[in-house]
């Protein structure tokens, strides 16, 4: 299955589908990516937030980092005006609605650009569309190069059966176009299924 902007749309018609803005769960893993772009990211000026979804960590970033100028993307035209009106308040935050295997394949940003790059819960989203299309390393590529030298890239993702395989094979060439700095798995209560879920934290970094 492609999981493409009308999926994203139908997913939007209910607002805050996933709970960022309500769920413990949600929240903690997100505390944990500011913790690491804190850790590995020292006084970050460019944020590049892939699947910015309705703002929740946007909102966020912006706040642990007032001096950084920060960038949202989502392909989701209903999400998107739903972040830019919950990120409002920050003027160092800019939403745009577009499909970033588009802009990768456009070369849209300049190489060198972004401090931290943050992707979590979208890799394995894209990764069948990618995979069909034969542009999976093209895709991953593209993230190192427009990272800094000395830039992060920040992924958290749900482990499952169904997640795994795909995420593995990201994580492959990743470690062999940056170095892994941060593999962290956690194990938390999600509140809004009563189960535990299994989710990664890993960093990468661009070193020259």
């Amino acid at each position: 299955m492609i999981f493409g902007r009308r999926y994203f749309e139908e997913i939007f018609t209910k607002e805050d589908p996933w709970r960022y803005f309500s769920c413990e769960y949600e929240k903690g893993k997100y505390v944990r990516q500011i913790e690491a772009v804190k850790q590995y990211a020292l006084h970050p000026q460019n944020i590049l937030e892939i699947g910015c979804a309705e703002g929740a960590h946007t909102l966020m970033l912006a706040r642990a980092f007032p001096e950084a100028s920060i960038l949202g993307i989502d392909i989701s035209k209903t999400a998107v005006k739903r972040a830019k009106e919950n990120c409002k308040c920050c003027q160092n935050v800019n939403i745009i609605e577009a499909d970033i295997i588009e802009l990768f394949k456009q070369a849209h940003f300049p190489e060198n650009t972004f401090d931290v790059i943050i992707q979590s819960e979208l890799l394995y989203y894209l990764f069948p569309e990618l995979f069909i299309q034969l542009e999976l390393i093209h895709y991953l590529m593209s993230i190192t190069k427009i990272m800094k030298n000395n830039g992060i890239f920040v992924t958290s993702n749900q482990l499952n059966v169904r997640t795994r395989p795909a995420l593995g094979t990201c994580y492959f060439i990743l470690q062999r176009l940056c170095r892994l700095v941060q593999n962290s798995e956690y194990k938390e209560w999600y509140d809004i299924r009563c189960k535990y879920l299994t989710y990664d934290l890993k960093v990468f970094t661009k070193t020259k």
